[in-house]
């Protein structure tokens, strides 16, 4: 079920960014609007994960997790009005330039998807930490990120096939939305009534409990850290995801081409986001603590994402798509990671921490989406975001080498350092 709410999610997220470049020709959609769109998006985001985060603590999955699926499918389906010239000429002023309605439109409706989207991460980081054990989760995270990597893959290749029937890219975006209404009662079907309530840390798979930060320095520390990572991986992961249909479009592959390249690259995407919880697990059977595991992954993740800085200097042929697949591979890849991380924290009060960590790195992405949406406009070149997008998780990398300490058995004696 979490990963089906992970597919959802991303089926309406990226539902724009696969038909931008026919929104853009019909509606003057230019990059700096673009640009807007996405970060208004990503700025509802933030509050959306603080104020969900905060209630998942107090009410808990179970109840919450609909109200913030059928927000975002609904959200999903107002979208697809944007091409009724009835539904936004009420937003069209005097003197304003072609297209205006349509983006406030979408503006005001991807606003309205961010803040219900942000909801389905407090909800699943909380699910997921009460059935795993430490060290499994790592795994478990990737399945339920995966969800996002399958969708990602569907989403090209599902708005294809309604062109092909003769649909627009309305129906693409109303029938995912129709679609995500049907999870809730499902959700409510088979998670019993009084279950998901309260955050509780199972034992570590070996048998010991595993004790949190006792002193607030402690819990700073890996705060600190883990917003780091969040916001680095964020700008990667948002930028890639946002902008790679319009890079190839840029680099003229055709409307086919392109898509069948996007599909790829999450293809890549979803493969590398499942086997770093392999990588974990086989390196934890091999002796590894699952701290050192998760470094080694980390940055083992890291200079695969680093590929995509080196992907301006290829061409546009297939050296560049190679570069951009293994990178995706990368940044989804160091996602599971965090995840795991972040379920170190404070059990009462993971939700709030997760959703406010979780904003931070939408605020942070936000900005770089709004700025970088203007700069490839003025410069017409996508070579400064690929090498963002490329390096920014290093900076995650040397915090979490540096100042994250590792857990110890509950009953253990202090380490003295």
């Amino acid at each position: 079920m979490l990963l089906l709410a992970t597919f959802l999610n991303y089926m309406d997220r990226q539902a724009l960014a696969v038909t931008l470049p026919e929104l853009k020709r019909a509606y003057n959609l230019q990059e700096k609007r673009i640009g807007l769109i996405e970060g208004c998006f990503g700025f509802a985001f933030a509050a959306g994960s603080i104020v969900f985060g905060l209630l998942a603590d107090r009410v808990g999955p179970r109840g919450l997790y609909p109200v913030a699926l059928a927000g975002w499918s609904l959200a999903g389906v107002a979208t697809a009005f944007a091409g009724d010239a009835r539904a936004v000429s009420w937003l069209e002023g005097a003197g304003d330039d072609p297209g205006t309605g349509v983006f406030r439109w979408l503006l005001f409706w991807r606003t309205v998807l961010g803040v219900f989207e942000a909801g389905h991460w407090p909800c699943a980081l909380i699910t997921a930490r009460q059935v795993l054990s430490r060290k499994d989760r790592t795994l478990g995270n990737g399945i339920l990120q995966s969800g996002g990597a399958v969708a990602s893959i569907c989403i090209p290749l599902y708005a294809e096939l309604i062109e092909r029937v003769g649909g627009n890219w309305q129906v693409t975006f109303w029938s995912i939305g129709v679609v995500g209404l049907l999870w809730v009662p499902l959700w409510l079907l088979l998670v019993p009534r009084g279950s998901l309530t309260v955050s509780v840390e199972p034992p570590d798979g070996a048998g010991a409990a595993v004790a949190e930060p006792a002193d607030r320095t402690g819990v700073f520390r890996r705060a600190f850290v883990l917003g780091l990572i969040v916001c680095t991986i964020t700008v990667s992961w948002q930028f890639l995801r946002a902008w790679l249909t319009l890079l190839l479009d840029f680099h003229e592959y055709s409307r086919l081409d392109a898509r069948l390249a996007t599909t790829g690259y999450f293809v890549s995407a979803e493969i590398g986001c499942l086997l770093v919880g392999v990588v974990v697990m086989v390196l934890v059977r091999g002796g590894r603590s699952v701290r050192a595991a998760r470094v080694i992954a980390f940055a083992g993740y890291t200079g695969l994402t680093a590929v995509a800085a080196l992907v301006p200097f290829v061409g546009s042929g297939a050296l560049m798509l190679t570069g951009l697949m293994i990178a995706g591979a990368g940044i989804l890849g160091l996602h599971p990671l965090y995840y795991a991380l972040s379920q170190e924290l404070p059990h009462r009060h993971m939700g709030v921490l997760s959703g406010a960590l979780a904003a931070g790195g939408w605020v942070v992405s936000s900005v770089f989406q709004i700025l970088i949406g203007a700069q490839i406009q003025a410069t017409k070149s996508y070579d400064v975001g690929l090498a963002i997008a490329g390096l920014a998780p290093v900076i995650g990398l040397v915090a979490l080498l540096v100042l994250w300490k590792a857990p110890r058995p509950v009953g253990a004696a202090p380490t003295v350092t």
